[in-house]
């Protein structure tokens, strides 16, 4: 994605687990074919273990921290040399709130990358919290890793009947080129949650038959611009009754990439604000792109 930031790079959150292993490689390779620099980040967040502590003993904790944290960014880079040894590589070691430090750092990262779950040293909580709360605040698309990522399959998209998927779109087309892969477009309708249904009684007298050609033709016309922009992907369209979240997450098995907005209008006034991101980042069976808000 063309971006206008200054030193544009790829962030990872680096904390010596398995998750954050798997969030590395899958951002070295991401910066290789991008032709960007890393920047690795560990950040612990003293504060969240200062409680209960005799002064002599936190002194030598946090010193214990701050040696696990240089050790871990030393590794890291160690990783990301041994498979990819032509990407720069640069690390931050950085005391504070870790999501306030990720969102200041997003600003000039072209995206931000998370393991799904991670050590305590890191967060302070689990990092599945933290990629939650950076979908919401950061400033660059965010992708969680939870586990190794296969080569083959497609990358999936939501696409949304209004122009907050347009961020999606533009990312998932993006990446299909990029990794010569197909792209499954996702178009959900009729999501109003199962115990809602009958309140709607305007909604239960659609003709089905009717509404599936309208949502057709507003899928179809999201799409048209970015397959014009991009005649080298090959899209296969999928339109499915039933919740964003359920739909994506059976999309997502077998992917290499699912690519949603942070919010869209897959939610009845507000009410699943951000619900389909939230899902797909805690149960993909793929990485997860969650694009900024509009």
């Amino acid at each position: 994605m063309t971006t206008t930031t200054p030193n544009p790079h790829i962030l990872v959150g680096v904390d010596g687990s398995t998750s954050a292993l798997h969030a590395l490689t899958w951002a070295g390779a991401e910066a290789q074919q991008r032709n960007l620099p890393l920047t690795l980040v560990h950040a612990v967040d003293h504060s969240s273990f200062g409680q209960g502590y005799n002064l002599g003993a936190s002194a030598s904790f946090f010193d214990h921290l701050d040696t696990d944290g240089a050790e871990f960014l030393s590794q890291a880079k160690d990783h990301v040399y041994a498979l990819f040894p032509n990407v720069e590589v640069s690390t931050v070691k950085a005391a504070g709130k870790p999501v306030a430090i990720l969102v200041e750092l997003s600003r000039n990262a072209v995206m931000t990358v998370l393991g799904s779950s991670g050590l305590g040293g890191f967060t302070g909580m689990m990092a599945g919290s933290v990629s939650v709360s950076l979908t919401a605040k950061g400033h660059s698309p965010v992708v969680v890793v939870r586990e190794a990522a296969g080569p083959a399959g497609p990358v999936v998209v939501g696409v949304a009947d209004s122009d907050s998927s347009d961020g999606a779109l533009a990312w998932a087309f993006e990446e299909a080129s990029m990794r010569h892969a197909e792209l499954v477009a996702v178009h959900v309708w009729n999501n109003i949650p199962p115990g809602y249904v009958y309140a709607y009684t305007a909604w239960s007298a659609v003709d089905s038959t009717t509404e599936e050609r309208r949502q057709e033709q507003i899928l179809a016309e999201r799409l048209s611009g970015w397959q014009e922009k991009h005649p080298d992907v090959p899209v296969r369209r999928v339109l499915a009754i039933g919740h964003p979240a359920d739909v994506l997450l059976r999309a997502s098995e077998g992917a290499q990439l699912i690519v949603t907005g942070s919010r869209g209008r897959g939610d009845v006034a507000g009410f699943f604000l951000g619900s389909t991101s939230h899902a797909l980042i805690h149960k993909a069976a793929c990485p997860v792109l969650v694009t900024p808000r509009p």
